[in-house]
């Protein structure tokens, strides 16, 4: 196990890096270059994972860009912008990806490319149409349950079975530190950031019984929701096991269910469940 760990990025790839690290006993520090972890995320989201990671120990560097890292004998350093020097025996950078499409022969191919990805229409197809692709070179969402579900759009277009264009925008997700962080459709966050009006109601997993008889009471359920229709646009779960929770919000969000269908499930009692029909009252 590495004895210090420099984690630099804050992104999904770095906060669950992080969260490993210290998990197996390793001393972590956080290089973040904005102002928050996770910084195209909610802040209430940002907020509860900062407060764990700082009760853990994990040192982070608010506020500091990463430019350059010396190695030496027994240890090394990284430098960043503002002059502040963040040392360990390990650094992990987590900063991005970038596509590995080069010598695939996609241009004697025809297949056009885009600084490396390759764009598809609805069903998969390159610009050669008996050429797919899948994954995250196709630039869309980078997680492995929207590469198996192209993957499957891929075989039934190719066998010419019926298929339907993959919803980019109802795809759940999650992060896997501990809270976990989960997340579906429309979140108030992104409304805000299109003037999209949208009513959020957040319920904490404190006031949730099962939670409270686990010890699990660290973060919160949030739903949103159409204040003129009632139909339900997304949801954010921060929690132990966000990644199973979210699965309700998002079949609501995929059937286009309402709030009051939400409430009207009876949940088990005590469940953490209960928390989201909790939240859409």
């Amino acid at each position: 196990v590495p004895e210090h760990v420099v984690v630099i990025g804050s992104g999904v790839t770095g906060v669950e890096f992080t969260h490993i690290f210290e998990s197996m006993g390793s001393e972590v520090s956080l290089v973040v270059s904005r102002r928050q972890i996770l910084p195209h995320r909610d802040p209430e989201v940002a907020a509860v994972l900062e407060e764990d990671f700082l009760e853990r120990g994990i040192r982070l560097v608010i506020g500091a860009r990463a430019e350059s890292i010396d190695v030496g004998e027994d240890e090394l350093s990284v430098i960043c912008d503002d002059g502040r020097v963040v040392k360990g025996s390990h650094a992990l950078l987590a900063v991005g990806s970038v596509p590995l499409t080069e010598g695939l022969g996609l241009e004697e191919a025809g297949v056009e490319t885009d600084h490396g990805y390759v764009p598809v229409d609805d069903f998969m197809r390159t610009s050669v149409g008996h050429i797919y692709a899948g994954g995250d070179v196709t630039g869309q969402l980078p997680l492995s349950s929207v590469a198996s579900m192209q993957g499957r759009k891929i075989a039934r277009h190719a066998l010419s079975l019926p298929v339907t264009p993959l919803d980019y925008s109802k795809v759940a997700e999650a992060i896997f530190t501990e809270p976990e962080i989960a997340s579906v459709g429309l979140v108030d966050v992104e409304a805000a950031a299109v003037g999209r009006k949208v009513r959020t109601t957040k319920v904490p997993f404190a006031a949730n019984a099962r939670s409270v008889l686990q010890h699990f009471t660290r973060g919160f359920v949030k739903v949103t929701s159409d204040p003129a229709t009632g139909v339900v646009l997304g949801g954010t779960i921060v929690g132990h096991r966000a990644s199973e929770l979210i699965g309700v919000i998002a079949l609501a969000v995929q059937a286009g269910v309402t709030d009051k269908t939400l409430i009207e499930t009876l949940m088990v009692h005590p469940s953490m469940t209960e928390a989201i029909s909790d939240a859409a009252e």
